[in-house]
């Protein structure tokens, strides 16, 4: 059944591209799609839409304005090809900023994320902190699928997004209020300044505060303790409330209780001064920080002793005549709570001119990152008992020099040279109070990680003909390790890996052709690379039952895309876009499954993802807009000595399906918006074998639909309404996702 309504919502997602493309010949004119909009990531330099190597999508300010972005996330929700879940969604809860995410079926650690050019994933597991990038300060967002190693080096296999904040251009003072109700509850504010004087210099400042009360998303599940027959199963305490369900596996199992809900607090500030030396040369610093502490409520237990009718949380039990054991630590082994996030970014940089003809950038950041979390040991109980914290502080370094000049008439030539420096110090302290971090004593393990990557890059761009455009380009990645482990509880020991380094050259070829005015057609081939992380090579950490070892040998990960496309404007108002893509890895970093509780880190072996992207825009009327898009990705591990059964299964994270379609109108004082989203089912297991939906844990095929109405008080007054999940579908990405909910949101500005 679930195959069923899949690929009638498949066919559904390409009925609307189908019918949004026929609807486009009669669309009135307007400006739904700018082809000639100027974008910087796909090329390192300003360059037309219409020209860059890439099938681009930039979410503007524009955009932006008509979504309930509260995340990072919110307003990347309709980008082809990108699947994003847990903690880059506002409206997600069970996780603090770091996420589920793939672009073109490759997941976040081999998909680079930066802010205004500089990479912010974790110096420690390479995880992104969604919520770090404050959503007042965006300007816009360019996601470019496809291999770019070749001008941003390690992480960039299945492309990069790049968030682009804003520029003191004007002065502009804003004020946001939001109040959420049900699943959403809470409520949000912030304020937001910029301005720009007559002498160049330009300043921006920022808060904002975000509060969630949340809800009840993570679940108990008990399995029957009755040995295997046909020894005998004596029951317990006879106890109802029970629901009998399977796991994701599909093994009978019981629905006890949940884990109650997960209050959260963020805040985020920043500022930035900048300063004109010329009508083209600027210097610029700033500070942003971001915070963001995750709390717990009590547990809820389903059970009722049959007699008495009491709650029951703990012993050997009756449950439809199976005997099913519960202790007070089934309600803590999945709780990583008291959780604590927080990132400070320091930044400086030159964008400038040296002589008459040659550009300079200059960029230099910082990243401090703190991260810490509470586990309790089986001996505890819900509110106190022993257990550990797991602190895990780490600092990211980048410096990039570049520089453009033209070479004759018909060539721009783009080089530099880059640093990046990751260093790790985690450590894991004995807890008195499991729910207090304050209550360390002594240090049980821990390890430090130390890697750098220092590169060189140069791009060509070839203007052959009016019509032609050839990009040459390369890298040179040389990447350093060093790191250490340490354990003062059993097995102790201590082991010191000494400096190793690995080199990586990417180069990339693409062409852009427009044959005519109204078409595009783009081709590439490109080399990619990923270089494990300090966690991958150097640390033991046990999540959710679960214990996962590095390998401090492992090889960057490593691979090869092609692909061709291009884009076909029927008027000035609808334009549709169509590519194909190939992608192989090897030395593919995977987790093997050594038993039911433990996994090892290694190079795996081979693993190809291929595709095709569709998207139409169209303006139906001077008031509305339509946007719909689908993709087809097709992943498999094709080589895997160590887990024979995972050849020929699908990469996790990784949809089959994903199809988004949207309405956007604007008429007088009122905007409205209308989005709906699937996803198929992805699998969390390399063997494939989580195929139920609709229990905990699951991670099911669904469709989002969400609404939001604007109206326009006044020049410094707007509100709106937003409705997410509108149709109040019950579904899980692991965690139960949000109901129905709804926001109410005032904005004020100057």
């Amino acid at each position: 059944m679930r195959t069923q309504v899949s690929k009638g919502r498949l066919f559904l997602a390409l009925g609307c591209i189908y019918g949004l493309v026929t609807a486009a010949d009669a669309a009135e004119s307007g400006d739904v799609v700018e082809l000639g909009e100027v974008v910087v990531t796909a090329t390192r330099t300003s360059a037309s839409l219409a020209d860059v190597p890439a099938a681009v999508t930039v979410v503007n300010a524009r955009n932006i304005e008509t979504k309930n972005a509260s995340r990072l996330g919110d307003v990347l929700d309709q980008v082809p090809s990108l699947y994003l879940r847990g903690g880059a969604l506002g409206q997600s809860q069970g996780t603090i900023g770091t996420s589920g995410m793939s672009l073109r079926g490759i997941d976040q650690t081999k998909t680079l994320i930066l802010l205004d050019g500089q990479p912010i994933q974790d110096a420690s597991s390479g995880k992104v902190n969604w919520r770090m990038p404050f959503v007042e300060d965006i300007a816009r967002v360019e996601v470019v699928p496809g291999a770019f190693s070749s001008l941003y080096g390690s992480n960039a296999i299945g492309g990069v997004v790049n968030i682009i904040t804003k520029q003191p251009d004007k002065r502009e003072f804003t004020a946001k209020i939001k109040k959420g109700w049900s699943d959403a509850s809470g409520g949000d504010a912030s304020l937001y300044f910029r301005d720009k004087m007559d002498s160049g210099l330009g300043f921006v400042a920022g808060l904002g505060y975000q509060n969630r009360d949340s809800y009840v998303n993570d679940f108990v599940v008990k399995a029957s303790t009755c040995p295997p027959l046909p020894a005998p199963c004596t029951p317990g305490t006879p106890v109802t409330g029970a629901q009998a369900i399977t796991t994701r596996e599909g093994v009978p199992t019981y629905l006890v209780g949940d884990l109650g809900a997960v209050p959260w607090k963020a805040a985020n500030a920043i500022t930035k001064l900048f300063y004109e030396l010329n009508a083209r040369d600027k210097i610029y610093a700033g500070i942003n920080y971001q915070e963001t502490k995750q709390g717990y409520t009590q547990f809820n237990t389903y059970l009722r002793n049959t007699v008495t009718g009491a709650p029951v949380s703990s012993g050997t039990l009756d449950i439809n005549g199976q005997r099913v054991s519960l202790t007070s630590y089934d309600f803590t082994l999945f709780s990583f709570l008291p959780l604590h996030e927080a990132a400070t970014r320091y930044f400086a940089g030159y964008d400038g001119t040296v002589g008459n003809d040659y550009l300079l950038k200059i960029d230099l950041a910082k990243i401090e990152r703190a991260y810490s979390f509470t586990l309790a040991s089986p001996t505890a109980v819900w509110d106190s008992g022993a257990g550990a914290l797991s602190d895990t502080p780490n600092i990211g370094l980048d410096g990039a020099v570049q520089l453009t000049l033209p070479v004759g008439s018909r060539q721009i030539l783009v080089t530099g040279l880059a640093l990046h420096k990751d260093s790790v110090n985690q450590q894991f302290f004995a807890l008195s109070n499991w729910r207090d971090p304050a209550s360390r004593t002594v240090v049980n393990s821990g390890y430090h990680g130390h890697s750098m990557i220092a590169s060189v890059f140069a791009q060509d761009e070839i203007s052959a003909t009016d019509a032609l455009k050839i990009y040459l380009g390369g890298r040179w990645d040389d990447w350093q390790t060093q790191g250490d482990n340490f354990s003062i509880v059993a097995p102790v020991g201590s082991t010191f890996y000494p400096a190793r380094n690995v080199s990586a050259f990417s180069p990339k070829v693409s062409v852009v052709y427009k044959p005519l005015e109204t078409a595009i057609l783009r081709a590439s081939f490109g080399k990619s690379f990923r270089a494990p992380t300090n966690q991958d090579l150097y640390t033991t950490s046990t999540s959710r039952g679960r214990t996962t070892a590095g390998d401090p040998n492992l090889q960057p990960e490593r691979g090869a895309t092609w692909e061709v496309g291009g884009e076909f404007r029927f008027t000035e108002d609808a334009q549709v876009t169509a590519t194909y893509y190939d992608t192989q890895l090897s030395n593919l970093i995977y987790l093997m499954q050594v038993n039911a509780t433990n996994s090892l880190r290694i190079n795996a072996g081979k693993a190809k993802v291929n595709g095709i992207e569709l998207g139409a825009t169209a303006k139906l009327a001077k008031w509305l807009e339509l946007d719909a898009n689908y993709a087809y990705v097709d992943s498999k591990v094709l080589e895997n000595a160590a887990d024979p059964l995972s050849v020929g299964k699908r990469l996790t994270d990784s949809p089959k399906n994903i199809a988004g379609i949207g309405l956007t109108a604007r008429q007088g004082y009122w905007s409205g918006t209308l989005n709906a989203r699937y996803v198929s089912h992805i699998y969390w297991n390399a063997q494939n074998t989580d195929v139920v939906e609709g229990v905990p844990g699951s991670y099911d095929a669904h469709t989002m639909v969400n609404a939001r109405f604007g109206y326009t008080f006044s020049k410094e007054v707007k509100g709106a309404v937003a409705i997410n999940n509108l149709l109040d579908k019950k579904a899980y990405s692991y965690f139960l996702l949000p109901s129905r909910n709804v926001i109410v949101e005032m904005n004020f500005s100057l």
